[in-house]
């Protein structure tokens, strides 16, 4: 049905018949919502731009360049009509629900019509849930120096109204097919620009691919570490503060003659002796990509490890999705029937709790060596602490690798979370500095914009203003108006990080990273805490390892 040109008298008029008419019929009043749209102002072809250009029509907006009377006008409408949790979606202004069943969390002040509502996609929930909480909380505590510090973000020109940032946090439950289904609800019910995740690399590849590169939603993830990711073709909407495993390969290729050195003074092994070494990782693109990465890298017993014949042993067992770890059985005997000194583990949680386990509980007492373990960020959990407990001969076998820094920026930023969350899962994991940092690039980047809309597009090309050159800006809510300052006079900044400089490449939207030897101290009761830096990190600058493993790794 062609809509007719009708005045605002009218408009109002229609509405009530209609609203009587449902009622009559018994039909809800979401009904009228359907309806509502159709009742056009003025028929020309572009009536408008901007909700100003609708001035002379009152009480309409500018919906798809038409004069509207729309289904609503504020997110106070929705709430009153359909309750909690609901608001009035911009620019097609629908009410739209926050909620799922994915998508539970909501922080920030959604009843203001000026905020800027973005999501997050992290396993919150599932086996990765200690993870993905304390990223969540890591959002969360970046909104409330916002909050804090400048009651949100500048005002649009033109508008004396500050933007709040509001998050909507999802949990993909570590399934890629639940991390689609949040990202689905973001996009097209509550109609974010813009994500924070996933956590993992496997995920991170469907969502964008599926749902987000499509949709033109800007994807930032905090801890996807795939080499894939670099190449993907994603219409420059995808980026990572985390870095390519490139880099991580880097450092473990340097670690591990480390450790074969001081295996061989242990055992008194001659250099005529040789040691084995095997590598178990998750068949998904991300413990795949950091397996093959090293593997081109990697050199004990003086030569390559693809020349180390029966002394070298690499295993994938498969990518266990959301269900268990069918194959992760398999790794644990081939790992028991190899014995090797030293065994990496590249994997998410089924790294430590379903191969390093029983690894370790039924190691063959007779062999005179134990295996010295090396994971890498994945394997930074809770979990592993719990399963070394006060066994600080197994403590002493355990470092690993993780993306990031160690400054006084990151030491700020994990105080800063220890006072907010005393009670939640530690910010010890990778991820929980790039999600604080991420949260932080979005709210720059819509001030970059000025009076331009905030699309996926439009923030990716305002995080292309956060790199040098351009006025430093650490993180942190006492640099927050200063960053505003600058940005507002359309300026560039450079934004250093709780995670590092993040010195993007634009053209990719990654960033080289130092990478942090980690490993597990022992609180005074002699229990294995949440890991540590050790001291010792790979200089992504120079390419070496650099500073020394610290007294509480002992």
């Amino acid at each position: 049905m062609t809509p007719a040109v009708m005045d605002r008298e009218d408009v109002l008029a229609d509405q009530r018949k209609r609203t009587k008419l449902l009622r009559a019929l018994g039909l809800p009043a979401a009904a009228l919502t359907i309806l509502s749209c159709s009742f056009i102002v003025d028929k020309n072809a572009t009536q408008c731009s901007g909700n100003s250009d609708c001035d002379r029509f009152p009480g309409t907006l500018c919906v798809n360049q038409a004069c509207v009377v729309p289904p609503c006008s504020t997110n106070q409408e929705c709430v009153a009509q359909y309750g909690q949790y609901y608001i009035c979606r911009k620019p097609d202004y629908r009410c739209a629900k926050l909620l799922s069943d994915d998508c539970t969390t909501v922080e920030g002040n959604y009843l203001d019509d000026a905020a800027i509502v973005i999501g997050s996609v992290l396993p919150t929930t599932g086996p990765d849930s200690s993870m993905g909480i304390a990223m969540e909380n890591s959002v969360k505590l970046a909104i409330g120096d916002f909050s804090s510090a400048a009651n949100g973000l500048p005002p649009r020109p033109g508008s004396t109204a500050r933007r709040p940032i509001v998050l909507v946090g999802c949990s993909d439950n570590s399934s890629a097919d639940t991390g689609v289904r949040a990202a689905t609800h973001l996009v097209n019910d509550v109609g974010v620009p813009a994500i924070i995740g996933a956590a993992f690399s496997g995920i991170s590849i469907k969502v964008a691919t599926n749902v987000t590169i499509p949709a033109g939603v800007l994807l930032i993830s905090p801890s996807a570490t795939s080499v894939a990711i670099t190449d993907l073709q994603d219409n420059g909407l995808v980026w990572r503060t985390a870095p390519s495993d490139a880099f991580q390969a880097s450092a473990l290729a340097l670690l591990v003659p480390m450790i074969e050195q001081q295996i061989r003074v242990d055992l008194m092994l001659k250099s005529t002796d040789a040691i084995k070494l095997a590598i178990v990782h998750k068949g998904d693109a991300y413990g795949k990509g950091l397996g093959s990465a090293l593997e081109k890298l990697l050199q004990f017993n003086g030569k390559p490890a693809v020349d180390n014949a029966g002394n070298y042993l690499r295993f994938d067992y498969g990518d266990p999705g959301d269900g268990d770890c069918l194959n992760c059985p398999a790794a644990v005997t081939k790992v028991l029937d190899f014995k090797p000194h030293i065994l990496l583990d590249f994997g998410t949680n089924e790294a430590v709790t379903q191969v390093f386990k029983f690894v370790e509980s039924t190691w063959d007492a007779q062999t005179p060596y134990r295996p010295r373990y090396l994971f890498s960020d994945g394997g930074e959990i809770q979990e592993l602490s719990a399963l070394i407990d006060a066994n600080n001969e197994l403590r002493s076998r355990i470092r690993g690798t993780v993306p990031g820094t160690n400054n006084l920026l990151y030491k700020s930023f994990r105080n800063q979370y220890l006072s907010a969350f005393p009670s939640a899962p530690g910010p010890d994991v990778f991820g929980t500095a790039g999600s604080y940092d991420s949260l932080y690039l979005i709210g720059y980047s819509v001030v970059s914009l000025g009076a331009t809309l905030p699309t996926g597009p439009n923030l990716a090309a305002g995080l292309r203003k956060m790199v040098p050159p351009g006025t430093q800006i650490d993180v942190g809510a006492d640099k927050i108006n200063n960053a505003f300052a600058v940005l507002t006079a359309g300026q560039n900044i450079d934004y250093n990080g709780a995670s590092g400089p993040l010195n993007f490449d634009i053209n990719t939207g990654e960033a080289p990273s130092d990478i942090q030897i980690w490993c597990v101290p022992k609180d005074a009761n002699g229990k294995a805490t949440a890991a540590q830096n050790s001291g010792l990190f790979f200089n992504a600058a120079t390419g070496s390892l650099e500073g020394a493993i610290g007294t509480q790794c002992n």
